[in-house]
């Protein structure tokens, strides 16, 4: 192997760096670690980033499994033999009939299934094709237009959901009260509620926009 193919294969099996406050993290949580383990007692900020960190790594070994269900535990679960799963897994595009079966490809091959069969699935079909017309049936077809690119725009990674997005900046804020506790250390207590204040007006507005209910079809009409 040559010198450069090693680098490259270094590169790709090196763990990316962490950031400052992940790395404190870490450190604060191996210290409370090494404690409970000798049997000495614990701060509470020792142990608040240990019960962080356990729930980090259950959720890291979560995604490691879901990336690798045994075929046998797929049958299981499905009543189907390997046989009818492999035939299944040709005739619709979905890939559970492998060895091991990635639970991630498997949702999302499931759901571009439904969407792009959702016509045909649907017992509606016969009003979008329907010779006649009427207010109601206009109203009809254009939600379901609206519900198709709302599910195209999602399938298209341009529509996340409001769950997703609070998760999203509920880990953020989390990051960051970790570095606030890093400036408590060495600044004192003013800087640290500085930031706490600045993090619950944050998280304020996020509940105000993420919890907002979304329009009813009478306010759209009268709207």
């Amino acid at each position: 192997m040559s010198r450069a193919s090693k680098n490259n294969a270094t590169k790709a099996t090196a763990k990316p760096r962490l950031g400052v406050a992940e790395r404190l993290e870490k450190e604060t949580a191996t210290r409370a670690y090494r404690k409970v383990m000798a049997g000495e007692s614990v701060t509470a900020e020792e142990r608040s980033a240990l019960k962080r960190y356990e729930k980090q790594q259950e959720e890291e070994r979560r995604w490691q499994y879901y990336e690798s269900i045994p075929q046998k535990h797929w049958r299981e679960m499905s009543g189907r033999q390997t046989k009818v799963l492999h035939e299944q897994a040709e005739k619709y595009g979905i890939p559970f009939g492998e060895k091991t079966i990635n639970l991630s490809r498997v949702v999302r091959s499931l759901h571009d299934f439904l969407a792009a069969n959702a016509r045909r699935l649907s017992e509606d079909d016969d009003l979008l094709d329907a010779a006649i017309s009427s207010p109601a049936l206009e109203r009809y077809r254009e939600e379901r237009a609206i519900l198709a690119k709302l599910d195209r725009l999602e399938r298209e990674g341009q529509l996340i959901p409001r769950d997703e997005i609070r998760l999203g900046l509920g880990q953020i804020a989390a990051i960051l009260r970790t570095a606030g506790e890093m400036l408590q250390r060495q600044f004192g207590n003013d800087a640290v509620e500085i930031l706490n204040d600045g993090l619950e007006e944050a998280e304020r507005c996020i509940s105000k926009i993420c919890d907002r209910d979304a329009p009813s079809c009478d306010e759209d009409q009268s709207s």
